[in-house]
């Protein structure tokens, strides 16, 4: 199903005229308020991502011209120096490079391979913190350096500020803290422990999406593509039809739309089970047990 097509059916179950812009716009929020709950309702199948990303030197430049791209490999005129960009800050003048052939000489200029763009080189860091996401996150499940073969736990800021409070130790990576959002982007940055010493290193990221506001634009996408499985358009069209309601008083119409909701909620959850392999799960039972100290056998109180 298609957004459009979502936003019509809210329109039409609540008697609304579903050519009417304002209409639209409101039964698309209403959609979108019930993907965002729905979506941190429960750890989703459907939202679970992968990712990798390289470890990278930080190159800090001055006097750019042009952008440099991806991919491409950067020279340096007089050392014959050569490195793979992975990516280009424009905002801060900072060049994330990986595979570097040797060092750079401070001050020289540096040519880009395909772009034509060039810049002044001025000093090189070691890069502590990465935005492995471009987009917004729910929850992080974990790290794994690949080359390496090594798990990455997650630690929270204390354990992080402990583990090296000027941040000077470089070496394989062996922790990762969820540090805040990027200035620019605001997209999330991840800080490493160690500091990574080498480039080109593989980091594999699982973690959850969040699903973002939608806008008149994605109207032709499908709720697929938008992050929501068949199983829950649904639910969806029924959440925003029971907010409608409310808004036009009809209480006993938004009881019935949260019922039908509920309903279909109940069946997402069963697949959601369903994607974790053919297993059962037992219900939680309390146990209560009575200890004798004589010489009769433990009983069960009920």
């Amino acid at each position: 199903m298609l957004l459009s097509e979502g936003i019509a059916l809210v329109l039409d179950r609540v008697g609304l005229d579903s050519g009417n812009t304002t209409f639209k716009n409101r039964a698309r929020q209403y959609l979108n308020i019930n993907a965002i709950e729905i979506a941190n309702l429960l750890r989703w199948w459907w939202l679970n991502r992968t990712t990798t990303f390289k470890t990278t030197k930080t190159f800090s430049l001055s006097g750019i011209s042009g952008t440099f791209a991806a991919g491409e490999t950067v020279t340096g005129r007089s050392s014959s120096k050569t490195a793979i960009v992975d990516s280009y800050d424009a905002t801060n003048s900072l060049l994330y490079v990986y595979s570097e052939s040797g060092d750079f000489t401070a001050e020289e200029m540096i040519d880009g391979g395909t772009s034509s763009a060039s810049a002044q080189y001025d000093s090189t860091a070691n890069t502590r913190v990465y935005t492995p996401v471009d987009g917004y996150v729910s929850a992080w499940w974990s790290f794994m350096d690949e080359t390496n073969e090594q798990p990455i736990s997650i630690v929270g800021p204390d354990e992080y500020d402990l583990l090296d409070e000027d941040f000077s130790v470089t070496g394989n990576v062996y922790k990762a803290f969820i540090s805040g959002v990027d200035a620019t982007t605001g997209y999330p940055k991840v800080a490493l422990y160690y500091t990574p010493s080498d480039t080109n290193t593989i980091i594999r990221v699982r973690y959850q999406i969040s699903i973002s506001s939608w806008l008149e634009a994605q109207d032709g996408d499908s709720f697929l593509k938008l992050g929501i499985p068949q199983i829950g358009e649904s639910a969806l069209v029924y959440g925003a039809t029971k907010l409608f309601l409310q808004e036009k008083g009809d209480e006993s119409g938004a009881q019935r739309e949260a019922a039908e909701l509920a309903r279909a909620v109940g069946l997402m959850q069963k697949q959601n089970l369903m994607q974790q392999g053919n297993r059962r799960y037992s219900p939680d039972q309390e146990d209560n047990y009575i200890v004798r100290t004589d010489n009769s056998l433990v009983v069960e109180s009920g």
